[in-house]
């Protein structure tokens, strides 16, 4: 029997990691919500820990996916990916195809665990983590855009972090009040690096990106020229996406430092921004 599936890229050797990183995960949640936090976490906790232990749970793949993209994007692709056909076709490092192949199996994972939370099945999570999902697989399988991949599914899970801890104090206001200054840290950081990592850097790759479809698709070199703008047209979703979570993003501080005083109360929307990709 054949490694690979019906085409090169995904073989059933990254289909058993995915389903192991998935395994991980759900296994991962079910000890912290069913174990961990009813016996240990404070009370407002232990009377639905649900939500503490997916933010727990993610935060692992997110910093995962956060450190192994930074590292490749600053030292791995510098040399190689010098022309629009590089960057657009070229294989990702090992590490970094790696780092793409959890992202896979998070936004999977992410997707079957939000669908029945209502805190965390909106409909633009619901679908930015079905398309994340769909695009990792399609450029991991057919070999597209894993260059870019690296930035859009390892760098921008910077800002993730901190979000983690943002969330959490939203969802239970108590750990806001129990520490007001780590959380209002934890919000800086997240709003700096949602800034620069999902606005400034995200939308100059995004023109790049786009740059090189249009160089491929004018000079007739594009290996799939439909599926070149299927994924342009995603960037545009999610260039949106962002955009509009900016926009949550500082309406939500400005109503922080319009509060007259800081408390869990204040109905801060950079804590409503989400997790993504």
């Amino acid at each position: 029997m054949s490694d690979a599936l019906a085409l090169a890229g995904i073989t059933m050797l990254d289909v058993k990691f995915i389903s192991n990183v998935i395994v991980f995960l759900s296994f991962t949640f079910w000890f912290l919500n069913k174990v961990v936090l009813p016996t240990f976490a404070p009370p407002h906790v232990k009377r639905d820990p649900f939500l503490l232990a997916f933010e727990l749970t993610c935060f692992v793949p997110l910093a995962y996916c956060a450190i192994v993209g930074t590292s490749a994007w600053l030292h791995d692709v510098n040399v190689g990916y010098d022309t629009a056909f590089d960057r657009l076709y070229k294989p990702a490092p090992e590490s970094a195809r790696r780092m793409i192949l959890v992202n896979l199996a998070f936004q999977l994972w992410d997707l079957l665990i939000s669908y029945g939370r209502k805190e965390l099945n909106s409909l633009e999570m619901l679908a930015h983590h079905a398309l994340a999902a769909t695009l990792c697989a399609i450029g991991l399988h057919v070999g597209f855009v894993q260059y870019y991949g690296i930035y859009f599914l390892g760098v921008t899970e910077v800002s993730s972090l901190p979000l983690v801890y943002v969330d959490s104090c939203k969802f239970y206001p108590a750990m806001q009040r129990a520490r007001p200054g780590l959380d209002l840290v934890a919000k800086v950081l997240f709003g700096l690096s949602f800034v620069a990592v999902r606005d400034v850097y995200f939308i100059k790759y995004s023109k790049t990106l786009w740059e090189d479809s249009l160089k491929v698709l004018g000079d007739g070199s594009a290996k799939f020229p439909k599926l070149t703008v299927g994924f342009l047209c995603a960037n545009v979703f999610f260039v949106i996406l962002q955009l509009t979570w900016t926009k949550l993003l500082i309406d939500g501080l400005i109503d922080m430092f319009r509060t007259p005083k800081y408390e869990s109360e204040s109905k801060v929307k950079a804590g409503e921004v989400k997790k993504k990709n």
